[in-house]
């Protein structure tokens, strides 16, 4: 099933945080819709805190790829593009203006209790202005920017999709991401594509990539939106992408993430 977001409410948010004054602070809280952002840029930092779901986070031709509970650094000036192939999910997103900031480079966080709940209390706030809500206003902003250095940054899964350094290879990389539920050997994929199985591998090896480490990379992050969307149970998920057994999917998992599938399944 595909879903449109409506862009018209979404480019009603962008022209709202262009007009923000310096002396505010913007909060908004999607609630469990889809998001698929077009390339953008904007005057005023922005933290992104998932509440639920995954989103893919495109920035100067990288793809970075988050899921709930992490935190996200864009500074202003910056083009991104907010993509998700989750059916909905759910986003606290800050919009602030600083002068200087401790990070001038996007980045992804992991979060605790205690900073997911200052989050939260700054998006109850919705709109702080400094002559309204003076205190408030002090704490949002001193708090907000001070995220870079309480923040641990992420490793998975919000580590970088890898880039190919050789043109060749970009085709087969976007081949290998739309058919994850298919016998993907090298060889078949070598066939497919008419290269000799030598030739192929050294187009990963000079781009730095092994082909079996992205198979399993794409396939673990295909699930983990899967699991998130609550669609299906971790075997069905464990087929769809690909894997041969549960215990095969679950063992990968685990390699590639640190943690088992069942913790990205909504109770």
């Amino acid at each position: 099933m595909q879903f449109t977001p409506d862009s018209s409410i979404q480019e009603e948010r962008l022209l709202l945080v262009e007009k923000m004054s310096a002396d505010e602070i913007l909060t908004k809280v999607t609630g469990r819709e889809e998001v698929d952002l077009y390339l953008h840029m904007h005057n005023r930092h922005q933290i992104i805190y998932i509440l639920s779901g995954t989103l893919h986070i495109e920035v100067e031709g990288v793809n970075h790829f988050v899921t709930d509970h992490h935190l996200v650094w864009i500074p202003a000036g910056l083009s991104h593009r907010l993509p998700s192939n989750n059916r909905q999910i759910s986003l606290l997103t800050s919009y602030f203006y600083a002068e200087k900031v401790r990070n001038d480079r996007f980045a992804a966080y992991q979060t605790d209790e205690m900073l997911a709940r200052n989050l939260k209390f700054i998006s109850q706030q919705g709109s702080v202005i400094r002559r309204e809500k003076p205190e408030i206003f002090t704490f949002s902003m001193s708090f907000l920017c001070m995220l870079p250095l309480v923040c641990r940054k992420a490793s998975f899964p919000t580590q970088p999709f890898i880039i190919a350094h050789d043109n060749r290879l970009l085709p087969v990389l976007e081949y290998i991401k739309a058919n994850l539920g298919k016998d993907l050997s090298i060889e078949n994929v070598a066939s497919h594509f008419g290269f000799s199985v030598r030739n192929l591998t050294r187009l990963f090896t000079n781009s730095g990539i092994r082909f079996v480490h992205y198979l399993n990379y794409q396939r673990v992050v295909r699930a983990i939106e899967i699991l998130t969307d609550n669609v299906m149970n971790i075997e069905q998920t464990a087929y769809e992408v690909g894997f041969n057994s549960p215990n095969s999917f679950s063992r990968v998992f685990r390699q590639i993430t640190g943690e088992s599938p069942s913790k990205y399944i909504w109770h």
